[in-house]
């Protein structure tokens, strides 16, 4: 029988590219909020979905086997299924597209900051011919110390990127490494974490949002970052730190700015402060997107696997929250 997968997403082409990569699956695209959409959802044993789109649904699921998500954090959709019964895997979409997206946001950001690119684009703007401050006297990525919070998939990738380039990386993971990698100069375990702040001039979390990540930055932690004027950038998840000690930070000078993808609360109110504070660079959580055809060699590579059940790439696990 041709196996039935239903596809839940506003991921564009996401079904073309299916169709195209596994011509012998039937494709079921559901249409979220109609009479018939969780109807649809129970004629299959494979879902494919954004978890926005198949929060309604989530506990009334009844044949569904294995739901592979669209999305890499799933920190929105756990605590709608975390205390029901559940007998599904559940498949999160990471991998090297996602890394290599998230290196390239990371180093970009970075040599805009050293270079003043604002200045620059401002200067222009008013067709200005101007060479001071950081346009002429600026730190390359090879100058910098560098600490990455969440040395998991997309950390070790942003990690060898910036290698490449130069960087002393220093690494932050929960448990000490079993051998040497070769893209950390310095290691170091959430215990440890001051170490990285006081040694380091720019701090990444990449870490997802867990029970043992949210607030992790949370209080005077930063603080052990003003003997470098370090710069915070989180593309991880905006609950490692609240927004009022995330201000206070900026305000108190223990870090010299923020280069922001992700936020306590998104999008971004209009009446929050970060918008105004001219050492705050923003983005809408876009440092790493989502597309169809990386979706779908994830799913391609699993679905073999699902087929023999043998292990499965990302498979979400509930006690580690990733």
């Amino acid at each position: 029988m041709t196996q039935i997968i239903a596809v839940l997403s506003m991921v564009p082409r996401l079904s073309y590219h299916l169709r195209s990569r596994l011509p012998n699956l039937r494709i079921s695209d559901v249409s979220p909020g109609q009479a018939d959409t969780l109807s649809k959802l129970n004629e299959a044993e494979i879902l494919i979905a954004d978890c926005d789109l198949l929060i309604p649904y989530a506990n009334k699921l009844t044949s569904v086997k294995w739901i592979q998500a669209t999305w890499a954090g799933l920190d929105k959709f756990i605590p709608h299924v975390q205390n029901t019964p559940r007998d599904y895997i559940l498949t999160r979409f990471s991998g090297e597209s996602f890394g290599l997206a998230m290196s390239e946001y990371v180093i970009a950001k970075i040599v805009n900051y050293e270079r003043d690119q604002r200045q620059q684009y401002e200067n222009q703007r008013l067709a200005e011919w101007k060479q001071e401050g950081k346009l002429i006297n600026h730190r390359f990525i090879y100058d910098l110390t560098i600490g990455i919070l969440g040395v998991g998939t997309i950390g070790k990738l942003v990690a060898e990127k910036l290698k490449l380039f130069g960087a002393t990386i220093w690494g932050m993971t929960r448990t000490v490494p079993k051998e040497k990698l070769p893209y950390l100069d310095e290691h170091r375990t959430v215990d440890n974490l001051p170490d990285i702040l006081k040694n380091c001039d720019y701090i990444i979390n990449v870490l997802p949002s867990t029970q043992d990540t949210i607030g992790l930055l949370n209080g005077n932690v930063l603080e052990h970052c003003k003997g470098k004027d370090a710069v915070f950038m989180n593309v991880g998840r905006g609950s490692v730190i609240r927004e009022t000690d995330l201000i206070n930070a900026l305000e108190q000078k223990w870090i010299s700015g923020a280069i922001l993808d992700v936020f306590e609360k998104e999008p971004l109110p209009k009446e929050s402060k970060l918008w105004s504070l001219p050492q705050v660079t923003i983005s809408p959580h876009n440092s790493a997107i989502t597309t169809a055809h990386n979706i779908v060699k994830l799913f391609a590579a699993n679905y073999p696997r699902y087929v023999n059940g043998e292990s499965m790439i990302n498979v979400f696990d509930f006690n580690k929250g990733y």
